[in-house]
């Protein structure tokens, strides 16, 4: 019953976006055959649902919602980056995407190929913010899709569903406490609390997905990698109120119904 509640809203969702391609890893010692080095980060395919803006309050949450991916799309290379992948700017990957003419369905479905015979791109990095449930006071939630995929092969290195959910500490009238590290993030980005607690949490929830993406055949992780799942994966992703982090497996099911359904 399940997944009657969201198999009509995820065809649809398949139908705008396309059919996944058909080539998937089945473990992690797969990605570890292609040793991806260079990874092509695309646009974010920003599908959440956006207020019909009666008043300026609407289109605030609007422009909020585009801010939040555009710096989602921007701090993404952040953790590859810092696991010694090579990631082109987003401004000069869109120059090489639209070089080519490839949108977020030919990337995910379509040749990919030129990105690694002209560009020496190892693999394309797609991902996808698909809903922000409505705001409670005192917690941010968000429905994310990543997926990595061989330019060389075509194949679907790794594809991570998330559950993200930042939860803000409150005073005894149920207001939200700002904590120290969320203020340095909103003085330091200019940012006011609404878009930094979104922002943040972006951040934090790209860094645990795609520091988990292994290495190479010489990394200590491989031993325990190796005959891991690598999609698709659902993971349930907190900030908690003192700033801890809390990451666990997350039921597909529940993923779907609470995603794509209103």
């Amino acid at each position: 019953m399940k997944h009657l509640l969201y198999i009509v809203p995820l065809l649809a969702l398949l139908f705008v976006t396309g059919c996944k391609s058909e080539k998937k890893v089945t473990t992690y010692s797969d990605l570890y055959k292609e040793r991806p080095v260079s990874i092509l980060i695309a646009p974010i395919q920003d599908n959440a649902k956006r207020m019909n803006a009666k008043t300026s309050q609407d289109e605030v949450v609007n422009e909020e919602l585009s801010e939040a991916a555009n710096f989602m799309r921007q701090t993404l290379s952040i953790p590859l980056v810092s696991q010694g992948y090579y990631a082109p700017a987003p401004l000069a990957a869109d120059i090489l995407l639209q070089k080519e003419g490839k949108n977020y369905v030919q990337l995910m479905n379509g040749d990919i190929s030129v990105f690694n015979t002209k560009y020496g791109m190892d693999a394309v990095l797609l991902t996808a913010i698909h809903k922000w449930q409505q705001p409670e006071v005192n917690e941010v939630v968000v429905y994310a899709e990543y997926t990595l995929r061989s330019t060389k092969s075509g194949t679907e290195l790794m594809h991570t569903w998330v559950r993200g959910n930042k939860i803000q500490p409150v005073d005894i009238k149920g207001e939200p406490i700002e904590l120290t590290t969320d203020n340095d993030f909103m003085a330091k980005n200019g940012m006011d609390s609404r878009l930094a607690y979104k922002c943040i949490l972006l951040q934090q929830m790209s860094d645990f997905v795609l520091r988990n993406i292994p290495t190479s055949v010489s990394s200590w992780q491989f031993q325990h990698d190796r005959y891991f799942p690598s999609n698709p994966v659902f993971y349930s992703f907190t900030i908690n109120p003192d700033g801890s982090i809390e990451r666990s497996n997350y039921s597909e099911d529940d993923f779907g119904n609470e995603c794509f359904t209103d």
